[in-house]
């Protein structure tokens, strides 16, 4: 079961930087569960795309990251470790920081903890929201190490 979450990015910029000034930056986030599966216990309280962290946007970091964490009894996540990440260690940051404010609810009659292991993609680029999410769904067929 693939899971994919898509969210315009406008920013505009008082600083110089990898975006220019005042110009619109379309950015995506694709979620993807590494080991999917029918039975999850826990979904993400949460289904909107997660917010594409502005200081990786204002130095137009883009790459991804793959995360194993575990999802407490009560739905909280805990013990996020960084398996992967590039182009380098900021995204795996940026991705750990994200994943652990998440909170979960059940997606199973049981609430029993469980041990998940994510990729978050971070694109940024092109002229609309389709371009970005499209550049983001070819970069999820890369590999993340």
């Amino acid at each position: 079961m693939k899971v994919s979450f898509l969210i315009p990015l406008f920013i505009a910029f008082a600083s110089t930087g990898a975006v220019a000034k005042n110009k619109t930056t379309y950015a995506d986030i694709q979620v993807t569960d590494v080991d999917p599966t029918s039975d999850f216990i826990w979904q993400r309280a949460n289904q909107n795309t997660p917010k594409y962290p502005v200081e990786l946007a204002r130095s137009g970091l883009r790459g991804c990251a793959v995360l194993a964490f575990n999802i407490t009894d009560s739905g909280k996540t805990e013990n996020v470790e960084v398996i992967n990440t590039l182009p380098n260690k900021h995204i795996g940051k940026y991705s750990r920081k994200m994943l652990k404010k998440w909170k979960w609810v059940p997606a199973a009659t049981e609430m029993a903890s469980e041990k998940r292991v994510l990729r978050l993609d971070f694109c940024m680029g092109g002229e609309s929201v389709e371009q970005a999410e499209q550049a983001c769904k070819q970069q999820t067929k890369l590999a993340c190490s």
